[in-house]
């Protein structure tokens, strides 16, 4: 996953939260500039420390995979 899939995956995530940009900027402590920049892909970095608060104020979680993983039951399961 590119920059610019995790800034397509947290808009369409916020959205359907019925978030504002200024909303989840807020929930995350990030500007409003900063969550626009991600969502439009024209954001070169964001940091891990700014990912994960802005995942959690989405209420979603970073999962990691080896690259190709081909997805199963598992990966559906709640933790």
């Amino acid at each position: 996953m590119d920059i610019r899939e995790l800034g397509a995956q947290v808009a369409q995530a916020r959205r359907s939260r019925g978030l504002t940009q200024s909303e989840l900027a807020t929930a995350a402590g990030l500007s409003r500039q900063t969550v626009s920049s991600l969502e439009r892909g024209d954001l070169g970095d964001l940091g891990l420390r700014k990912v994960l608060r802005l995942l959690d104020a989405l209420e979603l979680t970073l999962v990691v995979r080896r690259e190709g993983h081909r997805l199963n039951l598992d990966d559906f399961q709640p933790s």
